[in-house]
């Protein structure tokens, strides 16, 4: 590669000026402060690049080498699972930064062979712009060797040459959260000048040459970026390249977005078109002049098979990929109908299954309304759950919103419930479950930096499953209750917990509500970040009721069981996994503390082999104390890579072992 051969031209330079007598391998006291040079250069000389707007060339190839119907599945690579076997691809971008690695990237001008210009393989985007002097070199993932605080993780060797100097790092482990490469560094600041290295993450292995400028320059931004990507699934084996430009001359007006243009790309493109890009375009013009040449000689039968393999297309996207859709002030997104990331499984519970979707209409920048309904299904209750909320935002800036919430909850029990209808058989019989469904209506706004204020309405209605059961008892076939309800979120501390207080007043006889109670709830949560990935997340609270008319259906806010699936992301964290559903329904108090701890290199991360494919590894212990029932304790361990994440719970009643389980979500494709 050009870059490469220019490091080894750098070299031999070097070697040749008349300098060369004064050059030698530099001490391991030399070297250590070298290094010390790198790790504090980023503090001592790096500017900031929040707000930061910058015009990015980006050009791709793709060949498929290999491929088999499996493809089809792939998230963004419908596109090239069929057809043609070599595909280029070309786009003029504007990048905004709030930090090197969260931007947003704007196609503004797009050019290629891939049909209707998509970006396929569109999750090496998140490769394009290494941060190298940030703890992990892409958003949240790949610690930089050129970070003080990932030193532990990697050896280095340095060859010092006059001004500059070589420096190689390899890890101390085989692990996916690790790179191998080498850099060369001004050795007067420790400002790395070019960069290439070698990694693989989420089943991409890839080769990264970065150019950040020979001139000395605060800006933490590469001038240029060459990635070799290879994707392997099932038989599939697809090899791509990627060439990032950054920092482009000419602007365009932000009103111009993706738009087809490949004479305007030519008059932007900042590189040439190798010789083999250009027969690549060639051949797409060529079969494009075919196709319209015979359109006058379509018969209907042709018509009518191209109509449906456009119809195909459209299903196979829908399936495997999340669509988005703009039509004005109207938009909308839908998670794939095919998403392998919302299954999840437990043994008490089974599997489960949802979807999400995202409907938007905006007037102005202020006021726009949001409905983003979840769907879900568990096959072994099988049950239907639906969660839809409709959201008026009318001032982002301080998060005030006016929400309308509709869902259904659990099928619970209530044990006092079931205590009087025994009392009254005078035998042990099976109590139906009730389902629970509800409607909130609530008003959210940012009072202050440090405070936030939701209020409104909540409206329960609990159904027995078997009304001819509860008939049979002359006991009610429905529960309902009525409650105004307040949260206030204060956060006193920039970098502290959160705290949280929930109050809750039920009343009778409105809306045909017959249940009357008063409820308080407390909650304090912090998430801290530190070291190389590593975090800790605490959650502790308590609830407790001071005025209930009836001991029926406990209800919680903050105490309560999920019904959708949720994985590694969603935060198992503070959450009970083994805890029995009827046991949040059956206390008139709970006091509950969590705390884990995440780790990309904790255990399985160091062994050899089974540690290469270990993303991040997590450890979990849970606490509870509830009415009429011994302390409960829960602990666990979990861990997540590019397929699955997976966790071991063991659950113990006041010290002795009750049981243990395995929850897994699939992982597949999450970042694609």
């Amino acid at each position: 590669m050009k870059l490469k051969q220019r490091i080894i031209n750098y070299i031999v330079t070097a070697d040749v000026m008349i300098f060369m007598p004064a050059v030698c391998f530099a001490s391991r006291t030399d070297d250590s402060l070298l290094i010390s040079r790198i790790w504090s250069y980023s503090q001592d000389y790096m500017q900031e690049v929040d707000g930061l707007e910058q015009n990015m060339y980006l050009r791709y190839t793709l060949n498929t080498e290999r491929r088999n119907p499996t493809l089809f599945l792939v998230p963004t690579m419908y596109a090239i699972a069929k057809g043609e076997r070599d595909f280029v691809g070309e786009s003029y971008c504007k990048m905004n930064f709030r930090s090197i690695s969260d931007y947003d990237l704007n196609r503004q001008v797009v050019s290629g062979t891939i049909p209707h210009n998509r970006l396929a393989m569109s999750v090496m985007t998140e490769y394009l712009t290494p941060n190298l002097y940030g703890i992990s070199m892409y958003s949240e993932k790949i610690l930089s060797p050129f970070h003080r605080r990932n030193r532990f993780y990697y050896k280095y060797r340095v060859k010092q040459y006059g001004d500059f100097a070589i420096v190689r790092f390899r890890p101390r482990v085989s692990n996916t959260q690790l790179v191998k490469g080498r850099a060369m560094v001004d050795a007067k600041t420790g400002r790395v000048i070019e960069t290439t290295f070698d990694a693989e993450f989420d089943m991409i292995r890839f080769s990264v040459s970065a150019q950040m400028g020979r001139m000395q320059t605060q800006n933490p931004l590469p001038e240029r970026c060459f990635t070799e990507a290879s994707f392997k699934f099932l038989g599939n084996k697809i090899n791509s390249t990627f060439s990032a430009v950054y920092n482009c001359s000419t602007s365009l007006p932000d009103s111009i977005n993706e738009l087809s243009d490949k004479a305007m790309m030519d008059s932007l493109r900042p590189i040439p078109l190798k010789h083999k890009e250009q027969i690549l375009y060639q051949q797409h013009e060529l079969m494009n002049q075919q196709a319209d040449s015979l359109k006058a000689d379509t018969t209907e039968l042709e018509k009518s098979n191209k109509t449906k393999a456009i119809l195909w297309d459209a299903i196979g996207e829908n399936l495997i990929s999340s669509q988005q859709a703009n039509a004005g002030a109207f938009s909308m997104t839908l998670s794939p109908l095919l998403n392998p990331q919302y299954v999840s499984y437990s043994h008490s519970r089974g599997f489960s299954y949802k979807i999400t979707m995202g409907l938007q209409y905006t007037w102005n920048s202020h006021r726009y309304l949001t409905l983003n309904p979840q769907f879900g299904y568990n096959f072994k209750q099988r049950q239907f759950y639906y969660t839809i909320p409709l959201r008026m935002n009318y001032n982002p800036k301080r998060r005030g919103y006016v929400e309308l919430l509709w869902a259904n909850g659990n099928r619970i029990s209530s044990g006092a419930l079931i205590d009087d209808i025994r009392d009254k058989v005078g035998k042990d019989i099976t109590i139906p479950e009730f389902t629970d469904e509800h409607v909130q209506m609530f008003n959210n706004v940012v009072a202050f930096d440090w405070l936030e204020i939701k209020s409104g309405l909540v409206y329960h209605r609990r159904r027995a499953t078997d009304r001819n059961f509860m008939r049979q008892y002359q006991m009610p076939e429905e529960y309902r209750s009525f409650a105004p309800n307040i949260s206030i979120h204060l956060t006193p501390w920039r970098k502290g917990p959160t705290l949280t207080t929930n109050y809750e007043r039920g009343f009778k006889n409105v809306l045909q509500s017959n249940l009357n109670y008063e409820r308080w709830e407390f909650d304090a949560s912090h998430l801290i970040k530190f070291g190389a990935l590593q975090i800790i997340n605490w959650r502790t609270g308590a609830g407790f009721y001071t005025t209930r008319n009836s001991d029926y259906f406990v209800d919680f806010a903050n105490f309560r069981d999920n019904n959708l699936p949720t994985g590694w992301q969603d935060d198992w964290s503070g959450q009970f996994q083994l805890l029995d559903s009827r046991l949040y329904n059956e206390s008139d108090y709970y006091l509950r503390g969590h705390i884990s701890f995440e780790s990309p290199l904790l255990a399985l991360g160091w062994i050899p082999l089974v540690g290469k494919m270990v993303e991040t590894e997590r450890l979990y212990l849970s606490a509870l104390s509830i009415e009429h029932t011994r302390p409960y304790f829960e602990i666990g361990y979990g861990f997540t890579n590019r397929w699955f994440s997976t966790g071991i719970f063991a659950s113990f009643m006041n010290s002795k072992f009750e049981k243990i389980e395995c929850k897994f979500t699939i992982e597949l494709f999450r970042r694609w």
